[in-house]
């Protein structure tokens, strides 16, 4: 008897742990990532097809979710990327893996600033699957939102209605806000518009006016708004 309960309680330890672990797992937070990226303008094409390149193989990868590679819409030698992994080691993974250090490799004599790379975790908002038949179109916006660390507690509750109000705008197709880590006063806006019109719309929508008006006293640096459109790879 003695044995079967041994038995019993060994079972039992061993299931809780095994739940507990899915559970640790489920609870990891997918990382995003925003990668600035600025080339010497003569190099600009070759950057872009090693930018490419790099998507390819990211594409190909266990843990990725989304790889985007952008093009600014008025410099054309800025990029930035957008990824989106399963969780924090999952992109550590590609990032450490040696296929990817030779591309990186590649890209650093084609640049004329360091890559400007900035993780972070989903606070707010959505982001949808890119839709590919309206890429052509779309207006990717990523705005850079440096918060004086001592306003950070009246700048969220601004951000977030500022991503929930969005969300409703017509022709928006993702309005997100991420945070910057380890920099938390730091935040990203990720915004996708079907096209210009919608995304010059939602500038014009009276909670966006309100949001610029409130926030701008609140931040340690100037507000930074960039329009990108996709780079198919």
């Amino acid at each position: 008897m003695f044995v079967k309960r041994l038995v019993f309680v060994f079972l039992l330890l061993a299931a809780l742990s095994s739940f507990a672990g899915r559970a640790m797992a489920q609870s990891e937070p997918q990382q995003f990532v925003v990668v600035y990226v600025e080339f010497k303008p003569a190099d600009t094409r070759a950057g872009r097809e090693v930018l490419e390149e790099l998507a390819s193989l990211a594409e190909d990868s266990s843990g990725v979710i989304r790889f985007d590679v952008l093009q600014q819409t008025d410099r054309a030698n800025f990029f930035a990327l957008f990824e989106i992994w399963t969780n924090a080691q999952s992109f550590a993974d590609f990032q450490n893996s040696s296929t990817t250090q030779a591309i990186l490799t590649q890209l650093t004599p084609l640049l004329e600033a360091p890559l400007d790379q900035r993780p972070g975790n989903l606070l707010t908002g959505a982001v949808n699957p890119r839709s590919q038949h309206a890429q052509a179109r779309q207006i990717f916006v990523v705005t850079h939102v440096d918060v004086d660390p001592q306003n950070v507690p009246q700048a969220r509750p601004l951000l977030d209605t500022f991503v929930n109000d969005s969300l409703n705008d017509p022709g928006a197709q993702t309005f997100a806000l991420l945070s910057q880590t380890p920099t938390l006063n730091h935040f990203q806006l990720v915004e996708t518009f079907a096209n210009l019109k919608a995304f010059e719309d939602h500038l014009s929508e009276q909670h966006t006016v309100d949001f610029r008006t409130n926030i701008d006293p609140l931040l340690g640096a100037p507000y930074d708004e960039r329009l990108y459109q996709f780079v198919k790879p």
